[in-house]
């Protein structure tokens, strides 16, 4: 018989958001903040939108989370995509990098 002792997991949180449309949330592991950070520029740059865009300005959060608290993060931000849409192309980047 031993004691139940949980190991904190260390999971990486991105919130998605821009003015006007609702957040949206992509919850990852076995991951670090600098690797995640890499996959989303290189996902974003990857659509070629216009430096010349207007409107509200779309900002993915990149938090450390330890066991719930919440630790080290960065911020991204770009124009011309909305949440859902960004949200679809890092599952799907996400998706191939499992399966390549």
């Amino acid at each position: 018989m031993e004691f139940y002792n949980p190991v904190p997991e260390n999971i990486i949180r991105l919130t998605i958001r821009k003015a006007g449309f609702n957040s949206e949330y992509i919850n990852l592991h076995k991951t670090n903040i600098s690797a995640v950070s890499r996959l989303i520029k290189r996902t974003i740059e990857s659509q070629n939108i216009s430096p010349f865009v207007k409107g509200p300005v779309c900002a993915i959060d990149i938090r450390n989370c330890i066991g719930g608290k919440n630790g080290k993060s960065v911020s991204l931000s770009f124009k011309g995509l909305s949440p859902d849409k960004v949200k679809s192309l890092l599952t799907e980047a996400i998706i191939n990098l499992k399966f390549s």
